[in-house]
């Protein structure tokens, strides 16, 4: 072979190489150059739907491109999170969520996905607060944590959530065995039934997200006594947290955001990620997030991969602990 052709081989399987390699980036630089939809697994009208929408519209304007809700509820939201982890992983179809979302695996009998492996988390976007309120007209002699706890101790008092498993019900669990209450807990199908119980005086108190019970604290037919988050909260900067209270065991709040395929490439996550993180420094988007009861809270993919595990971690053993897991 002359010297001529050799280097003509070279410069075939060099240019090859270097098309190849460019490849990925080729792929990216562009993205997105088309329609994303963005997974919701929970009905329209819901906190992860309202929040999912919000900051979709957000991120459209960001990206310059269009992004589509694609409401898939169903199974604790385990379908809609299901869709997303097998969906191809090219950024263009992603998944809002809520850490609510973590405890599906661990529920129901047959685990659909493990959260902490088959995902890849784009960034945490808010939290939302938890708040223990209680009627006044039904339980005058509960005026504050302290006499709450005391009549809880009688085994008296029966509370109510938006779910059996939910992060308030697990959360009081924990404060339940803190202080060795005998305190009775009646799941609902939702926050807004356990409102209506509290509110005519079927239930003695009630631990919940702020929004579905914000405007009766604010009409004054719920009180709070305190709030789940490790420091105050600005809509009620007069109602303690937990942790002033002396309840240490549970420092919670649930919190939302976004997923994608775990093969995704991760100059994408990157991309989307620190976009996720510039809407919400956005003072309109912070506005209409806690307008809708969600703290804009931005962490990135790094840390909310630690925070699905740790989370994952304590929920799966207060489920174990009470035996929550249905058959």
């Amino acid at each position: 072979m002359t010297l001529s052709k050799t280097l003509s081989i070279l410069t075939v399987i060099i240019g090859s190489c270097l098309i190849t390699i460019a490849k990925p980036s080729l792929a990216t630089t562009d993205y997105p150059s088309k329609t994303i939809t963005n997974i919701v697994p929970f009905p329209p009208g819901g906190l992860t739907d309202i929040t999912g929408r919000i900051i979709s519209e957000a991120l459209s304007k960001k990206l310059n491109q269009t992004i589509v809700i694609d409401n898939k509820s169903g199974a604790a939201g385990s379908i809609g999170i299901s869709q997303v982890i097998r969906s191809k992983p090219d950024g263009y179809t992603l998944g809002s969520i809520t850490s609510p979302a973590l405890l599906a695996p661990h529920i129901l009998p047959k685990a659909p996905y493990d959260l902490r492996t088959d995902i890849k988390p784009i960034g945490i976007a808010y939290i939302t607060p938890l708040v223990l309120v209680i009627n006044p007209k039904y339980t005058p002699e509960i005026t504050d944590m302290p006499s709450l706890i005391a009549t809880g101790k009688k085994g008296s008092l029966n509370y109510s959530t938006g779910g059996l498993a939910s992060t308030a019900h697990l959360t009081m669990e924990l404060v339940k065995k803190e202080l060795n209450l005998d305190i009775t807990h009646i799941p609902f199908r939702g926050s807004s039934p356990a409102v209506t119980a509290i509110l005519s005086g079927e239930i003695h108190f009630m631990f919940s997200d702020l929004a579905s019970v914000l405007t009766h604290i604010k009409a004054g037919t719920l009180k709070p006594l305190a709030v789940s988050t490790t420091t105050r909260i600005d809509e009620l900067p007069d109602t303690p947290t937990l942790s002033e209270v002396n309840i240490h065991s549970a420092k919670a709040a649930s919190w939302g955001g976004m997923l994608a395929p775990k093969a995704t490439p991760d100059d994408i996550i990157d991309k989307l990620s620190t976009a996720l993180k510039e809407v919400l420094e956005d003072d309109n988007v912070q506005k209409r997030l806690k307008a809708a009861g969600a703290y804009p809270h931005y962490a990135d993919s790094k840390t909310m991969q630690a925070t699905i595990n740790s989370d994952t971690a304590i929920w799966s053993e207060v489920i174990e602990e009470n035996n929550l897991k249905q058959n």
